[in-house]
């Protein structure tokens, strides 16, 4: 099992992604990423190249993932074939994420109020107006 927090994802992710999605993705702060693929494959009793034969997914992918390596893009594919092969139901077998509790807590009663009111919480509404106008290269002094 590897941890990586979701700050250090978004700063290595900087030459790979635009910048309303990092800005997006590290409201985040302080979550974590753990990657449990090694734990599925200890307990299965198989190798990262055992999964790679059985799945066709290069050893060197598989590898950077179980080591959460950045710059690895495991596909919807990948993870369905690596569901196939060692017979997943869930994904959180595989990865998972973990907010602290204040945000968890926070989103959870966004998330309740949203689904109820059909309304964009204000947080919500806030960050899109924000992505718009960053995505249009503008900002709040030119508008």
């Amino acid at each position: 099992m590897r941890k990586e927090s979701v700050s250090s994802i978004v700063k290595n992710s900087q030459n790979l992604m635009n910048k309303v999605v990092l800005s997006t993705a590290n409201r985040m702060e302080g979550a974590e990423i753990t990657y449990k693929i090694d734990d599925a494959l200890k307990a299965r009793g198989i190798t990262q190249q055992d999964l790679a034969k059985m799945t066709g997914i290069n050893h060197t992918n598989i590898s950077r993932w179980v080591n959460g390596k950045t710059g690895i893009n495991i596909n919807k594919v990948h993870l369905l074939a690596i569901m196939v092969a060692l017979r997943i139901t869930d994904i959180a077998e595989l990865i998972s994420v973990k907010l602290p509790n204040e945000l968890e807590n926070k989103y959870e009663q966004q998330r309740v109020e949203w689904l109820s009111s059909k309304k964009l919480p204000n947080e919500v509404k806030e960050m899109f107006r924000e992505n718009l106008l960053a995505s249009m290269n503008l900002t709040d002094d030119k508008i």
